[in-house]
């Protein structure tokens, strides 16, 4: 049986995903408007605060490892959440031309993840299928967004929303996360 801790931070780990997702079911149920762009870009707004806090969290649960670099990941994917939110804000908001800042966050937040998904896989603090979750929000801009924006020459939407299924694996990885012994022992030694 899945234990999920019970906190509203546990919530927020899974905002990233649901949001995404939720935007995209949205997004094709309905026909585009200036104010439909406003609550979905609101609710991508949302995801992204979701982001920006299940990234700090995911470094003091420790799963990345104990060394200090760790941060440099975590740090590279929260600016991309920040570069997408510009985008949001300044684009919609502002009317002004952020197109530049869509795929500098999903760079951003491809690579930043990427060396926090190998990092968890080096430390082996989650393990099985588990373990690989931070990795597969780090590789999915590269492996499908990427070559989508090459092959059309534009973002794909429907590419970016799918991005919703790995951060939501991640926040349930984060969200059942016990423990270890040895993770309790490096709180209690500090």
């Amino acid at each position: 049986m899945i234990k999920i801790k019970n906190n509203i931070a546990t919530l927020c780990y899974f905002l990233p995903g649901a949001c995404y997702l939720t935007v995209f079911v949205v997004w094709s149920s309905y026909p585009q408007s200036h104010s439909l762009n406003g609550v979905l870009g609101g609710l991508w707004m949302l995801g992204q605060i979701g982001i920006l806090i299940l990234l700090p969290n995911l470094y003091r649960q420790k799963i990345a490892g104990g060394s200090q670099w760790k941060v440099l990941g975590v740090a590279i994917a929260a600016c991309g959440a920040i570069s997408y939110s510009i985008n949001y804000i300044f684009g919609h908001w502002l009317d002004m031309n952020t197109r530049m800042f869509l795929p500098l966050g999903a760079l951003l937040s491809g690579a930043g993840m990427l060396i926090t998904g190998i990092q968890v896989i080096i430390a082996k603090r989650w393990h099985g299928i588990k373990g690989k979750f931070p990795l597969f929000v780090g590789l999915y801009p590269f492996v499908v967004m990427f070559p989508l924006l090459i092959i059309t020459g534009h973002p794909d939407l429907t590419a970016i929303m799918g991005w919703g299924i790995p951060w939501f694996l991640l926040g349930l990885g984060m969200a059942t996360n016990r423990p270890s012994v040895g993770t309790l022992l490096l709180h209690r030694n500090k």
